[in-house]
């Protein structure tokens, strides 16, 4: 049987966001290879992800185990998501099996190593990658791993766009959408805040005792979509959730919580979004003023921002690593 295998960490120190994009890519070779099994490999803080999935998931909290797994495993393919490891570890994984990476910024790993290197951002044409002519490079929002629910082309239209969104992320370790919360205090538009699955109770009990009657939870939705498609503007880290806003042509302001959001933020700017600042220096009092605008505003002036292709990045992914190198013997 054919298989392959992911490497992911994720939770409240690292994030979801490396979780989420790798289970998208995931159901989608299912799809196109439904007798292919599919192995996680991953830190215990996210076997709760996985307790209803249809995959099989192996916890290896200690890295140095991988390769005898790996080994006995013998997968087609080894998929890394994660920038906690280093060079050695792809040199050795890759003499066990073929090798891709996700990969953002091109600032951890060397791009020469892995047999496959994927970058759906907007800027990674732009990030100078050193190629190996013996490898496959999908790079750009033409190769953006979405969700499954924007794989789809979706004909409904929302004509009333009257709300604002507050995301950041699977979690908030520094109490962010508490502070966006209050420094929105006196708008009068509904907002919807995001509860993550990695968010801590105290702080959802801060947000609770917030005295706002346009304020509502969202308690760890299974989706953004419906949520980002109701809202005109959305508050949110720059990690993947900004490619789902700016596909539903909702109008993102953005902040960045990590080092590897720092250049998708610093691109959007130049596009003309909103950037309000790096944590710990964001700048909420500069937030209230500019979302009235643009919630007052009949269209939004800066349409190139709306980058994202048609949705089906997932499946050039695919599609690109099935014809590549007899990937499958």
């Amino acid at each position: 049987m054919k298989k392959v295998v992911f490497r992911i960490m994720g939770g409240h120190g690292i994030g979801y966001g490396h979780f989420f994009r790798s289970y998208s890519l995931a159901k989608a070779f299912k799809i196109f290879y439904p007798d292919l099994k599919v192995i996680f490999m991953i830190n215990r803080e996210l076997e709760d992800q996985f307790l209803d999935s249809e995959f099989e998931y192996l916890i290896i909290d200690s890295v140095s185990k991988d390769f005898d797994v790996v080994k006995n495993l013998n997968p087609q393919l080894f998929i890394l998501d994660s920038y906690l490891l280093s060079n050695e570890y792809l040199l050795g994984m890759k003499r066990i099996c073929k090798i891709m990476i996700f990969d953002d910024n091109n600032d951890v790993y060397d791009s020469n190593i892995p047999d496959i290197l994927l970058n759906g951002n907007a800027h990674a044409r732009d990030l100078n990658y050193t190629m190996n002519s013996n490898n496959l490079y999908l790079l750009g929002s033409k190769y953006l791993v979405m969700r499954e629910e924007y794989w789809k082309e979706d004909t409904l239209e929302y004509e009333k766009k009257d709300e604002i969104l507050i995301t950041t992320g699977g979690t908030d370790s520094y109490d962010i959408s508490y502070r966006l919360l209050v420094s929105l205090k006196d708008n009068p538009y509904k907002k919807k805040i995001i509860i993550g699955p990695g968010y801590k109770q105290d702080l959802i009990d801060k947000l609770e005792k917030i005295n706002d009657e346009n304020v509502e939870l969202i308690c760890k939705p299974r989706s953004l979509e419906r949520y980002i498609k109701e809202s005109k503007v959305a508050i949110t880290a720059g990690g993947s959730t900004v490619y789902e806003v700016l596909s539903q042509k909702t109008i993102p302001i953005i902040f960045s919580i990590a080092d590897n959001q720092d250049v998708i933020c610093e691109y959007l700017e130049r596009k003309g979004v909103l950037y309000i600042g790096k944590y710990p220096e964001i700048k909420y009092n500069a937030i209230d003023e500019n979302i009235m605008t643009l919630m007052q505003e009949n269209t939004y002036c800066h349409n190139d921002i709306f980058i994202i292709e048609d949705g089906q990045g997932t499946t050039r992914i695919i599609e690109a690593i099935c014809q590549f190198n007899n990937i499958w013997e």
